[in-house]
């Protein structure tokens, strides 16, 4: 399986959020299936509710102690 990091996977799930006209290529968005991060509705993806976790997590102010 194709491994991802955190950035990667976070920029895809944005493009895909946004229904960006640039969508991760066929290994990303198969790698974002297996993980369960979007599904598909009708011929697009959007992120599942453990894809919005995943980026909302990945976007959180943490603090700095």
């Amino acid at each position: 399986m194709l491994a991802l990091s955190t950035n990667a996977i976070t920029a895809a799930l944005q493009r895909i959020a946004e229904k960006s006209p640039k969508q991760p290529s066929d290994a990303v968005i198969n790698a974002l299936l297996a993980r369960e991060l979007i599904h598909r509705v009708g011929r697009h993806f959007e992120p599942t509710e453990f894809g919005r976790a995943y980026f909302r997590h990945a976007y959180t102010v943490r603090p700095s102690w």
